[in-house]
């Protein structure tokens, strides 16, 4: 399926339509050794599985949001979610709950629960709108998500996305004498919604200091290995 055909198809959250059906219909099988970046896991209505979006091409995995995700960075041997989740809870308001997936290119944020909720990527969304109290998610390519959040809530959601990718990249930058801001890290396409969240108060300024990140992900793997020789 092309962008053509994905252009103003609207996916509503967990209700079958017929854009749902004709968006599913003959989607391949999902390439978890396919690093293209992902623009949405999008839950599917009647527990079928998860849609995932890519910026010219869609696919099907038949397991919830969270496991095709786990399946994805496992593969490329990415930071492992339960880890960085519980890492983020160190930083100033920030909480395990909800928490990002990060890796080098680009993040998904949960808009519900992450093991049954649709996770977006901030960077490929181009406009937020709300229509009669129900928002809606208008993606780069052209598809429709309706959200199951409000619009103030997602873009709390993005932008604290947006600050973790923006953290994670001064975290393991070469320049170690040059901390700038959020902002500086991050390149934002121009849309409308980007241009938005350029302007919120958390890509202004770190609230979190160099090195919280490195130490605590690095204790976390350690306890990891750990455990696992302990069961051996």
């Amino acid at each position: 399926m092309s962008n053509e055909t994905l252009t103003g198809k609207i996916l509503y959250n967990k209700r079958m339509s017929e854009d749902w059906l004709e968006v599913m219909e003959d989607a391949p099988a999902f390439d978890r050794f396919d690093l293209k970046a992902i623009s949405a896991l999008v839950i599917a209505p009647c527990e079928l599985g998860t849609l995932i979006v890519r910026e010219e091409e869609r696919s099907f995995c038949e397991s919830n949001p969270l496991t095709t995700l786990r399946e994805f960075y496992r593969t490329h041997r990415l930071f492992d979610y339960s880890m960085t989740r519980r890492c983020f809870s160190l930083m100033d308001g920030f909480s395990s709950y909800k928490a990002p997936f990060v890796n080098w290119h680009y993040a998904l944020c949960p808009l519900e629960q992450p093991e049954n909720g649709t996770w977006v990527n901030p960077l490929a969304v181009y406009e937020v709108q709300t229509v009669q109290g129900v928002c809606f998610a208008e993606l780069t390519n052209g598809l429709v998500l309706e959200l199951p959040i409000q619009r103030r809530s997602f873009l709390e959601q993005s932008e604290k996305a947006l600050y973790t990718l923006g953290y994670l990249r001064r975290e393991y930058s070469l320049t170690l004498k040059y901390d700038g801001v959020p902002l500086d890290y991050l390149s934002l396409p121009n849309t409308p919604f980007l241009n938005t969240l350029r302007e919120r108060p958390l890509l202004q300024g770190w609230t979190t200091k160099r090195g919280v990140f490195q130490q605590r992900y690095l204790s976390e793997v350690l306890q990891h290995k750990e455990n696992r020789l302990a069961i051996k």
